[in-house]
């Protein structure tokens, strides 16, 4: 087929009609006005629990794969407009980004389970809400006299550094669906051995067994509960207060960590992350 002028400009309208439509991140800045976030529920926690046991009870189909496969594609990031609507914001999104490193945790420091704790699962899932704060002062030290401010971000979806077909946003729906559908049954706190954690027994047991393929899903150490969030979870950053530095607080497993990143430029480093707590 011979190529004519024709067809080149053609083709040169359709490539920026669909760059139009999409925006490149590089080119949004800081907007300074109020966003709200769009995040608006699809299904119920009743409903997505409903689900989960239909697929449990169902050996021979694939409604488990279907189920998280529909969660993938149904729950965006949040919007740049949202990212973008001040410094602080923007900030907090770029250090969670900066730090999120779950297939990569020695990255972070040295843990009990090395690089194996989010291993062999389809998906990672990530934490719904995030804590930040920013002092009132240029150092980092002495954190907890210096708030300026402390604030959260509820339906927190951060964009990440990993393949989109492979993240998960844990919204509360989901996170309650998951409970719900593993249970609480559980071990004592070193029942089988003085060291070892609560472990989940019965038909939470084997329900975790068929999740965990899916998500790297967590028993709690002390028993009844679950860690959803695939580690890193990060429990607060800190910033200082021209927010050129930023102290995180995380969790790995049953350990806990913390990290501090320095602003090069519009890019936060790692500049030391280590293990500073275990259960």
């Amino acid at each position: 087929m011979k190529i004519t002028t024709k067809h080149f400009l053609a083709l040169a309208l359709i490539v920026s009609i669909i760059a139009c439509g999409k925006p490149n991140v590089k080119d949004y800045t800081i907007s300074n006005t109020i966003v709200d976030d769009n995040y608006t529920p699809i299904y119920t926690a009743k409903q997505l629990t409903d689900r989960l046991k239909s697929s449990d009870e169902d050996s021979l189909s694939d409604g488990f794969d279907q189920f998280f496969s529909d969660w993938n594609k149904e729950i965006e990031p949040n919007s740049l407009d949202f990212i973008f609507q001040n410094d602080t914001i923007n900030n907090v999104f770029n250090v969670y980004k900066a730090l999120y490193k779950p297939l990569d945790l020695l990255k972070l420091g040295d843990w009990e389970w090395g690089n194996e704790l989010n291993s062999k699962c389809k998906f990672v899932a990530v934490q719904n809400k995030i804590y930040y704060a920013v002092l009132i002062t240029e150092s980092l030290e002495d954190t907890d006299m210096n708030f300026a401010k402390r604030d959260s971000i509820i339906n927190f979806r951060p964009p990440i550094d990993l393949d989109k077909s492979k993240v998960l946003y844990l919204t509360d729906e989901y996170d309650k669906a998951l409970n719900d559908f593993l249970g609480s049954e559980s071990t004592e706190l070193g029942e089988r051995n003085l060291m070892n954690p609560s472990m989940p027994k019965g038909n939470s047991e084997k329900r975790y067994e068929k999740i965990r393929s899916f998500i790297p899903v967590l028993h709690g150490h002390w028993g009844g509960y679950w860690h959803l969030d695939t580690h890193p979870s990060v429990g607060n950053i800190v910033f200082n207060n021209t927010m050129t530095k930023a102290k995180v607080e995380f969790r790995v497993g049953y350990q806990g960590g913390e990290a501090t990143l320095e602003k090069k430029g519009k890019e936060w480093l790692i500049k030391e992350s280590r293990a500073t707590w275990i259960e």
